[in-house]
């Protein structure tokens, strides 16, 4: 499991990183963005209680303007805690495709659908593995150098057959977003 989450991890970085070195476009279009998306970090504080029950939700992500009005990335979550004094760890990475209806760039109104993989273990008995699809849509707003992203998806995952409270933490159904992010 380790071994999965730090290959997806290098695999994530080098591509931002020869992303990075591309030849400059025409009109001083901004290519390339990435972001942090603030609801499963809220999420994961709302599933904390003091009790036995602790989350932390990190969800990021990478986006790249192909065509004008299209865009493709990938998205990775990473939720650590525990349930009852037992490890609790969820991975997923997906593709992303955006197109964006109203500006040639990466701004404004958009639709989007994404394709991945995701893991979840739980006390390394309980957990797993399986596809995760969703559809969103949402609206960025350019901010000078930065821009924050509403939106609103829906989710298909699996969810661990057992009763833990930590199932709300998985993405599944209808799911918030808030993301800042930086083009570059």
């Amino acid at each position: 499991m380790k071994r999965i989450f730090i290959v997806m991890l290098l695999l994530c970085v080098s591509s931002a990183l020869f992303a990075e070195e591309e030849a400059k476009q025409e009109d001083g279009i901004k290519a390339n963005s990435i972001s942090l998306d603030l609801f499963p970090l809220v999420k994961g504080f709302v599933a904390t209680n003091s009790g036995s029950t602790s989350f932390f939700c990190f969800a990021v992500g990478y986006e790249r303007l192909i065509a004008p009005h299209f865009t493709i990335g990938a998205n990775v979550d990473l939720f650590f805690g525990s349930v009852s004094s037992i490890d609790y760890f969820y991975f997923g990475i997906s593709g992303v495709g955006r197109y964006y209806p109203m500006s040639e760039n990466a701004e404004k109104f958009f639709l989007g659908a994404s394709l991945g993989f995701n893991r979840q273990s739980y006390s390394d008995i309980y957990g797993f593995m399986g596809i995760t699809a969703s559809l969103s849509t949402g609206y960025r707003i350019m901010m000078g150098k930065a821009y924050v992203e509403p939106s609103m998806s829906y989710a298909l995952s699996k969810i661990s057959s057992i009763n833990l409270s930590s199932a709300s933490v998985v993405p599944l159904g209808w799911q918030g977003g808030l993301r800042f992010g930086f083009p570059f």
